[in-house]
């Protein structure tokens, strides 16, 4: 989490004290991946607005463009491409949720103490709902992405070619193995951050599968793909 420039306090030869403020730095726009629901959405629209009635509001929900919140909900569904876009006087902010990325760009005239206090209060709520294990793999994807090509390199030049091939009644299992390692693929690279557009269940065990519904799903296609290569090693080693 970014920090609010810090002020310091320099005492002058038959002076008071002096504040001396350092050169206001660039608000970060980065944000990541999270899982949003409305009451999120309907939080940081009151974060960004102050609550003001000065400030208007619209939003991009996928191909659909709306104008309260009460439309998101109509619409419905959930979405991966979700755009917020606030203006008043002297003001001006955005939240983008892209496929690729999760942006706030904020823009407010004047003292830029209000524009961090946003920025900073924003990048909280995502952090409380952060997708922590997409989150993880994007932080390393290049080195993940590097290692299994290593790995991959390793195996093929000292794997004894002597092993046996794969038979076609293993082929199922080799097509479900690359199926499931693609589902995995497309999870992690087809979109970064997710706004459902409805009202989470408040409490209980609903809730808790609810935030952890993509961890499960990965972990069990994990759990398969392991047992896949499992036999299709022990059936070309025998």
């Amino acid at each position: 989490m970014q920090r609010l420039p810090r002020v310091r306090w320099r005492r002058k030869q038959g002076r008071g004290l002096l504040a001396i403020k350092p050169l206001p730095q660039s608000i970060p726009t980065q944000l990541p991946p999270a899982k949003l629901y409305l009451d999120d959405i309907t939080e940081i629209l009151q974060i960004l607005t102050d609550s003001s009635a000065d400030c208007q509001a619209s939003f991009v929900a996928g191909k659909s463009k709306c104008d309260t919140l009460d439309d998101l909900e109509n619409l419905g569904g959930r979405t991966t491409h979700f755009v917020m876009d606030i203006s008043g006087p002297g003001k001006h902010q955005t939240l983008e949720l892209t496929a690729s990325a999760t942006r706030l760009h904020i823009y407010e005239i004047g003292d830029q103490l209000p524009a961090w206090s946003k920025y900073v209060n924003v990048a909280a709520m995502f952090e409380r709902r952060k997708l922590k294990l997409k989150s993880a793999i994007r932080s390393v994807r290049s080195w993940l992405f590097a290692s299994l090509w290593l790995v991959t390199v390793a195996a093929w030049v000292l794997v004894p070619h002597t092993a046996k091939s794969i038979s076609i009644y293993e082929l199922p299992y080799v097509a479900t193995g690359v199926f499931l390692a693609a589902a995995v693929v497309y999870y992690f690279g087809s979109s970064h951050s997710v706004v459902y557009l409805r009202h989470p269940h408040k409490v209980g065990v609903g809730r808790w599968l609810e935030d952890h519904k993509p961890e499960i799903i990965v972990g069990v296609i994990c759990i398969l793909m392991g047992a896949i290569a499992t036999r299709i090693v022990e059936k070309v080693w025998k």
